[in-house]
């Protein structure tokens, strides 16, 4: 039987917030996620703008630069057509 239940971790127990029934001594398997909160949402909205942030300031160092720099009147250099 498979089902989902809501729980509070405290001090160091996992404490059920509904009733469960079955045998005493029964041997269960727990799947742990945490419940999505307002707050933990935030915060990971926050680590993905800082991430992404970082990751753009990464490439401009990487894109922008002297040696590359060749390559930036491409279209003239090749012949390149616009439109």
């Amino acid at each position: 039987m498979v089902r989902t239940i809501r729980a509070r971790f405290s001090h160091g127990v996992i404490e059920p917030l509904e009733k469960v029934e079955m045998p005493e001594g029964k041997e269960v398997t727990i799947t742990i996620s945490e419940t999505l909160t307002k707050e933990f949402i935030h915060e990971e909205e926050q680590r993905d703008k800082e991430w992404g942030n970082l990751a753009m300031s990464g490439f401009a160092n990487d894109w922008d630069n002297e040696k590359d720099a060749i390559y930036d009147d491409w279209n003239d250099r090749y012949h390149v057509q616009k439109g």
